[in-house]
């Protein structure tokens, strides 16, 4: 099992990365996408506008042809070089291309030409934060605040600066006033989730369930979730969560993984523990853990020779495995 991080819901689109829809390079290779095919047609008969090859390098960033998007970023700020949108654009692209330095470049560029721009105050924030310069993050956050004192995104920023910092009750505060102005700020309801994970248990899930109200395809606030009900002895609530995970997508090991095991160790239906474990191995062949169970749940069903050789198949993937090696020991003494 496993539970985000503060860092790993950083992770999660942070994304001032333009959207992320996540669809493949492949599926406009082969077949032209039509929004792609108008923006070519404008752009041809319209080869002087620069917000259509703005435009166009969204589009290009968003399907990961990162080198086409940002010829076209480049082409649309030399047609429009006092346009701070172009800039922005530009330092999309450059965080995608995994170039921050040159990210922070055009970010200044377009504050030189706009230097009352919260949206461009953030995006500098969200880059020092990427960058774990926090100081720097923390310093953008209080030009974000003298420019609108209600700013729900650098209240967020701000939490999270004090959470690395470790002052939880400081960041507990910011990412509830997060939350205050923007009732469906994902990420500060993510990380006040977290926070209250063990502390308060019913808070997390609220938290989590408002998370998952703003953002309902959330793999993170599901699993979160799931992980939540299952170690507060809410086995069905969990098995919900992760369901509703594999509707999403039906390889997802964490998905498969946990719910193979609220069957084996909180429901003791080891049919249904074994078909979980089985597909978790077969969405991911390297899964020790996966098949160490699936023979411990073969083990508890009373199939001691399917046990064994899944014990066996563990040690070849995962040399002195230590539950894999007490399983056989086990069985080794059963057996005599």
């Amino acid at each position: 099992m496993y539970r985000y991080s503060s860092v790993c819901l950083l992770f999660l689109a942070i994304l001032f990365v333009l959207a992320c829809n996540n669809v493949k390079t492949s599926d406009i290779e082969n077949n032209v996408d039509p929004i792609l095919q108008e923006l070519n047609e404008k752009i041809a008969s319209d080869s002087k506008n620069a917000e259509l090859f703005r435009q166009r390098a969204e589009y290009y960033a968003n399907h990961e042809k990162l080198n086409d998007a940002l010829s076209d970023v480049s082409k649309a700020i030399e047609i429009e070089p006092g346009k701070p949108g172009n800039f922005l654009t530009a330092s999309d692209v450059y965080i995608l291309m995994g170039k921050p330095q040159q990210a922070l470049d055009a970010i200044n560029k377009a504050i030189t030409l706009n230097d009352t721009s919260t949206v461009a105050y953030l995006r500098k924030a969200r880059l020092y934060m990427i960058m774990k310069d926090y100081e720097h993050c923390a310093e953008t956050v209080e030009k974000v605040f003298s420019l609108d004192p209600q700013n729900a995104e650098g209240f967020y920023l701000k939490g999270f600066v004090l959470a690395e910092y470790g002052d939880t009750l400081k960041a507990i505060d910011a990412y509830r006033r997060a939350v205050q102005y923007d009732q469906q700020h994902y990420e500060a309801l993510m990380q006040l989730g977290s926070l209250f994970t063990k502390k308060d248990p019913a808070m997390a899930t609220a938290y989590f369930e408002n998370a998952l109200k703003a953002d309902p395809k959330s793999m993170v606030a599901l699993y979160n979730l799931g992980l939540l009900f299952q170690e507060n002895g809410k086995p069905g609530e969990a098995l919900k969560m992760y369901a509703e995970m594999l509707k999403i997508n039906p390889t997802n090991r964490f998905a498969l993984y946990n719910s193979g095991y609220v069957n084996l160790v909180y429901l003791q239906d080891f049919t249904k523990a074994i078909d979980f474990f089985s597909r978790a191995f077969q969405s991911d062949s390297t899964y020790a853990d996966a098949l160490f169970n699936r023979g411990y749940a073969y083990e508890l069903s009373g199939d001691l020779a399917k046990a064994r050789k899944d014990y066996d198949k563990v040690l070849k993937i995962s040399i002195n495995h230590p539950k894999a090696i007490e399983g056989l020991n086990r069985l080794d003494t059963r057996q005599r």
